[in-house]
């Protein structure tokens, strides 16, 4: 029998070395391509760089540029980017990508499906040069441009999935430009404070595909409500937590109106009883339910209203 002392790293296949390297960090992969030759040739198999997760770090052009042109090929699925927008200071204009980059990225990968963009700065690139290939595009807590995704609803119509949260000057005008892109069946539009009950009524009047929507933090009415309930039929996720303005009334309304919907994230809104809560019986698919309860009597009373449906208390 062999020796098991003898046995090390260095004389394991190619494809075991593979394997491991596959859970290490971007960081931490650059740095094993440093070891040997060997181990640069492995780091830089494209399986590897399918799904890039860039967030951990803040990169600046220079370097974003060196990453894309050493390692980015058509085998890129994925790549997720932070930007400079919450370090304050100059450097909260200091961008990370620019309209050349972006051309670059979906030549060099026309597969790419998913780009996430955290906390960059848009102000120096367009969005009709980001890549056609896209079906999930997210700008998280980005700084906007007004209008910015305005009339480029062909170059990405591709994009089923669209997360503007947290953005800032996000408003209803915003809402029409997004109201042309007919594709979406997920939108979240979380934390956006100017986003009234005029842009959800032009989402819900233009977007019938909709399965998911997030609205989470906006100032979402019981007439935005109305919308919602009379036009996006297809609805199964639906989160209006933290929107201070629902009242029993609009719980009823909704409940009237969107027959499969399966998730309702109603926590955090001290306007609603449970008198409006037992309205949702009328949801037969209604599947999850998230609330605050004051104790667990009122929790109790709830589930015996929804046979069907999983209670949680959103203070968990």
């Amino acid at each position: 029998m062999a020796d098991m002392t003898d046995v090390n790293i260095r004389h394991l296949p190619e494809n075991i070395l593979l394997e491991i390297l596959s859970y290490l960090s971007v960081k931490d992969l650059c740095r094993a391509g440093r070891v040997c030759r060997a181990w640069r040739r492995v780091v830089r198999d494209n399986t590897l760089w399918r799904h890039v997760d860039l967030l951990p770090y803040r990169l600046n052009l220079q370097k974003m540029w060196k990453v894309i042109r050493a390692h980015f090929s058509e085998c890129l699925l994925t790549m997720k980017v932070r930007g400079f927008v919450e370090s304050g200071g100059p450097k909260q204009k200091k961008p990370s990508l620019s309209d050349a980059m972006l051309r670059d990225l979906g030549e060099r990968c026309p597969n790419i499906r998913d780009l996430h963009l955290h906390m960059c700065n848009t102000d120096n690139i367009s969005a009709s040069n980001l890549p056609s290939s896209l079906t999930r595009l997210v700008l998280h807590g980005c700084s906007w441009q007004p209008r910015w995704l305005k009339g480029n609803e062909q170059t990405l119509k591709n994009v089923v999935d669209l997360d503007l949260s947290c953005c800032c000057r996000v408003d209803s005008y915003d809402m029409q430009d997004i109201g042309s892109w007919t594709n979406l069946k997920s939108l979240k539009l979380n934390g956006l404070y100017r986003l009234n009950e005029k842009g959800i009524q032009h989402v819900a009047m233009n977007l019938p595909h909709l399965e998911r929507l997030e609205l989470s933090y906006t100032q979402c009415t019981e007439l935005a409500v109305h919308h919602i309930s009379r036009h996006l039929k297809n609805l199964r996720h639906l989160n209006m937590s933290n929107c201070s303005l629902l009242n029993d009334s609009a719980v009823e309304t909704l409940s009237s109106g969107l027959d499969k919907l399966e998730y309702l994230d109603l926590k955090s809104n001290s306007r609603l009883t449970l008198s409006g809560l037992s309205t949702l019986k009328a949801c037969k698919k209604l599947s999850v339910l998230v609330f605050d309860f004051k104790d667990e009597a009122e929790k109790k009373h709830l589930q015996s209203e929804l046979l069907n449906c999983t209670i949680v208390n959103g203070d968990v």
